[in-house]
């Protein structure tokens, strides 16, 4: 059977992403989303991947041997690019969108049942989630939301959201990507998610006092719409 151009802009999840109900590499998706929350978190915000706009901090603490780890941003109504160079063969780990909550961040929440249902809540309000692979489309995105397990997370000084550092319980919800390892060469990942926030919602009054979403707080304010938008150009040698 011949596929037309448009057939060639799309691809199934399941071709270049691990399968949602796997264990790649030994791990449930659901443990590979905590580490992925600890590997960013645990980086100070001079350094950290998602507050760099460029990809130079893009190999901090890439320790894993089979997965690398990609950040998104903290939100942001310009698009982001970044440039970054993995060695081969290794998979790539990153939340399309996601919402992190801990003990040390949401201070009115003394129960881990509802740190994770506030991340819930607001992974529920997601209003657009895209995803393309060298130029593909990729389908099927919502099957890959994780809720991951309960974890450990310890906040360095100078953190990303200007918390007490130190030891804090946390959990994440979000929609995830895994892909396989990419061949040898240029690649390009784009992805992108809008997500609704009530005015007087916790989680908007959150963003509004963290530092870290600077520029996005009055945009923000104003379409009630939290953006992410982040184009990777990776080199694999």
């Amino acid at each position: 059977m011949m596929l037309n151009c448009e057939d060639m802009l799309e691809i199934d999840s399941e071709v270049i992403m691990y399968l949602r109900n796997s264990e790649p590499y030994g791990k449930s998706w659901e443990n590979w989303a905590a580490d992925w929350c600890n590997w960013l978190l645990s980086i100070p915000r001079d350094k950290n991947p998602a507050n760099d706009e460029s990809g130079i901090n893009c190999s901090q603490n890439q320790v894993d041997e089979n997965v690398w780890f990609l950040a998104g941003t903290f939100g942001n109504y310009i698009p982001v690019r970044r440039k970054c160079t993995i060695p081969e063969p290794k998979a790539l780990l990153f939340p399309i969108a996601n919402k992190e909550d801990s003990f040390a961040e949401d201070i009115d929440i003394k129960e881990e049942e509802l740190l994770s249902r506030r991340a819930r809540t607001s992974m529920d309000r997601l209003i657009e989630l895209q995803l393309t692979v060298d130029g593909k489309r990729v389908l099927n995105l919502k099957k890959y939301r994780v809720l991951s397990v309960f974890f450990n997370l310890t906040f360095p000084e100078d953190n990303i959201y200007n918390v007490n550092p130190g030891l804090t319980r946390s959990v994440c919800d979000g929609y995830w990507a895994f892909l396989k390892p990419l061949p040898i060469g240029y690649h390009e990942i784009t992805f992108s998610a809008e997500i609704f926030l009530p005015k007087d919602d916790p989680v908007t009054i959150q963003i509004k006092n963290c530092p870290i979403h600077g520029s996005v707080t009055k945009e923000k304010n104003r379409n009630s719409i939290f953006k992410i938008g982040v184009t990777y150009e990776l080199t694999i040698k």
